[in-house]
């Protein structure tokens, strides 16, 4: 276990004390409120859906794109990005419109991405996006690739092209005394899209940064198959069926932030520290999540990492001061923040951990009535076997 016995035993501990209570407590039948208190299945996997098989491909992706802090030490503070594809197309989340469009003209199937810098604020000096784009075919790739690189060298009067000597296919520009430079590489069915930003245009620098994040992520997709075309409408979002161990709070749509399913590494890539969240995660044998509206579960390698990962997640929500919520119903450890983040919403006022054998589910609530009943259903909806 890679979570080290003094920073955890406390809070180990503390979960122990509140699961007791809340084994110990009342007993009246648990209030489920609205929940329904067993699982619902859906039908999200059941038909084909060319709009649910972009979805997984792009967080297949995701599995697959390269941390940043890989290229550069420096670049570990993640600042935004993820599935950037749904069945309209590509949309402009890191991506510039100009370049949208001329990918979007040659059939995109999916999408990740992710910008790294040096440092969280306005302050970064160093930063890097890394993206990777979906097609049908190899020569839409190809031809994705060169109209990126046409539509995006367009925008501006005093682009001038770059050759990155490692990758004589790739396309690449800059603005000479700008310090940053835009690359597209195709390989089989993907355009590798790459933008290096530092704080002195040094043009070498730059075409480094940039060939070395080719390099890292040509290793990543060294065994990866990308979907054919025909078969992307037949892809599952939820092959190991998570979804329905989480109770049901909303409808059963696809959706990269309401209705999805992501590895470790895709999740991570979300996060703050993505290469450091990877390695902890990881590390503490978690295996998959699964996110419904706002609820998350989360599986672990065993019921045992279970428990520390609960602890885990514990100790990483100090911004809010949550405060010990007990009594819960069904719940091993609920809280009540004390002040509100900044960057986050109300609904995030109350959350409980529900823990099921090698399952943790996280909700939340706006109100301390709500988390409780929503607590006392997903211990019910983990506890389903059907």
């Amino acid at each position: 276990m890679s979570f080290g016995v003094n920073r955890f035993a406390a809070v180990v501990v503390g979960l122990a004390v509140m699961a007791v209570s809340a084994a110990c407590g009342s007993e009246s039948a648990p209030d489920y409120g609205k929940y329904p208190a067993q699982r619902i299945a859906g039908d999200y996997d059941s038909q084909p859906s060319r709009a649910r098989g972009i979805l997984a491909e792009s967080v297949r992706l995701g599995e697959r794109l390269v941390f940043a802090s890989d290229v550069d030490p420096d670049l570990k503070a993640g600042r935004g990005g993820g599935v950037l594809a749904d069945y309209t197309g590509l949309n402009y989340t890191l991506i510039p419109g100009a370049q949208v469009a001329a990918a979007n003209a040659h059939g995109v199937q999916g999408a990740f991405g992710v910008t790294a810098a040096d440092k969280p604020g306005a302050d970064a000096k160093k930063q890097l996006s890394v993206s990777l784009l979906e097609f049908p075919d190899d020569q839409a790739a190809a031809a994705a690739s060169l109209d990126m690189e046409r539509a995006d060298f367009g925008l501006a009067p005093d682009n001038a092209p770059v050759l990155v000597d490692a990758f004589p296919t790739a396309w690449a520009h800059w603005r000479p005394g700008i310090p940053a430079l835009s690359s597209t590489f195709a390989w089989k069915s993907l355009v590798i899209r790459v933008s290096a930003q530092l704080p002195d245009p040094d043009l070498g620098a730059l075409v480094n940064m940039v060939t070395v994040a080719y390099q890292k992520q040509l290793e990543l997709l060294d065994s990866f198959t990308p979907a054919a075309a025909a078969d992307l409408a037949a892809l599952r979002l939820d092959p190991d069926g998570l979804l329905p161990r989480l109770v049901k709070t909303g409808d059963s749509t696809p959706d990269r932030q309401n209705f999805a399913v992501y590895g470790v590494r895709a999740y991570s890539l979300l996060g703050a520290d993505p290469a450091g969240d990877f390695a902890a995660t990881s590390g503490a044998g978690l295996v998959s999540m699964a996110m419904s509206h706002n609820n998350q579960l989360f599986r672990l390698r065993d019921a045992a990492a279970a428990h520390d990962f609960t602890a885990y997640l514990t100790s990483r929500d100090s911004d809010a001061n949550y405060v010990p919520l007990s009594g819960v119903s069904g719940a091993t450890a609920c809280a009540q923040a004390t002040q509100q983040v900044p960057t986050q919403l109300t609904a995030y006022r109350y959350r409980c951990f529900v823990v099921h054998d090698r399952f943790v589910v996280r909700v939340y609530s706006a109100t301390e009535s709500d988390v409780r009943q929503l607590a006392a259903a997903e211990s019910a909806v983990l506890a389903d076997r059907r």
